[in-house]
């Protein structure tokens, strides 16, 4: 582990030292923030299944929520886990610390993809506080790590609660007649980690698969999804009123509903069931676009509505 705690030589924020690990502050925190309160959680105590070497992933994560500042490089912690379920623990640890969902229950927001049908798909939570419904557009973030990136994704909605025994068994027919709603949806894209995008695959997943926030536009029918030609869908993005940017038919899977099974049968296995209500947004249409403070994203999907956030 010594061997990995190499110096940062990023001093721009101030701090040179090493990724914070042990429970620890880190180097040249004021100390009037080196308080109790502010001490790490016990992660033996809220999060018995967290591995102790990814302890120090969980740290450096709880640390730049904490102050707001990227303070640690991915590609110092990434070797400590060994493999996705140490990234998830991590990410389920900060839930609990943070309080991202009720505990007991499935979370309520998810993000699903992949490169395309070949690759294995990736299923995250999603912070709930970090979603935005109503009162649209969401305001401008507070705190940006690394960057303003926005997608244009559209997002699903669960009619009714699916057991893992139901899901097990469930086809993509199924799956989509277990919808009741349909939804334009903008993903911010941020990393919280000093290497930005950069950060190994498995800090990432353990920092949410770069996740910065979520905002949903009105919920439509899920009737309307039924034989839709994906192929041939529209998604017009504009960015503070300027030059349209059309896209056509450009979700990776073909169809932001092919994730379905697996996406259910992912949170049934890990929760026990999904409950109504539950939400997935499915991807993006547009790639990851780069905005500037106080700019607007503004989105709209042909037939299934529009969505505008102020980054």
């Amino acid at each position: 582990m010594i061997a990995l705690m190499s110096e940062n030589n990023d001093c721009k924020s101030g701090w040179c030292g090493p990724a914070p690990f042990a429970n620890t502050p880190p180097m040249g925190l004021a100390p009037e923030l080196q308080t109790q309160e502010d001490v790490l959680p016990d992660w033996k105590q809220i999060a018995p299944e967290l591995h102790e070497d990814a302890y120090a992933t969980a740290d450096a994560l709880w640390w730049s929520r904490k102050l707001g500042e990227k303070m640690s490089s991915g590609a110092d912690v990434a070797p400590l886990m060994r493999g996705e379920a140490d990234a998830r623990a991590v990410q389920s640890a900060l839930a609990r610390a943070w309080n991202w969902w009720p505990a007991g229950r499935a979370p309520r927001y998810w993000k699903s993809g992949g490169a395309d049908r070949q690759a294995a798909l990736l299923h995250v939570a999603l912070p709930e506080n970090g979603v935005h419904e109503g009162g649209l557009p969401a305001a401008a973030p507070q705190t940006v790590f690394n960057m303003r990136g926005a997608e244009a994704e559209i997002a699903l909605r669960l009619g009714r609660t699916v057991t893992a025994e139901q899901a097990a068994a469930l086809d993509d027919d199924g799956a989509l007649a277990l919808l009741d709603g349909v939804a334009v949806a903008i993903e911010w894209v941020d990393v919280r980690w000093r290497d930005g995008l950069q950060a190994p695959a498995l800090a990432l997943l353990a920092d949410g698969q770069c996740h910065g926030g979520l905002a949903l536009g009105a919920w439509q029918p899920a009737a309307l999804l039924k034989e839709r030609d994906w192929a041939r869908q529209l998604c017009t993005v504009r960015v503070d009123g300027g030059a349209a940017q059309r896209f056509v038919g450009s979700h990776s899977l073909g169809d932001p509903c092919w994730l379905l099974v697996d996406w259910l049968q992912h949170v049934a296995r890990a929760y026990g069931s999904v409950p109504a209500g539950t939400v997935v947004t499915t991807g993006s249409w547009s790639g990851c676009l780069q905005l500037q403070q106080g700019q607007r994203f503004d989105v709209e999907f042909d037939g299934l509505g529009r969505l505008d956030w102020q980054f």
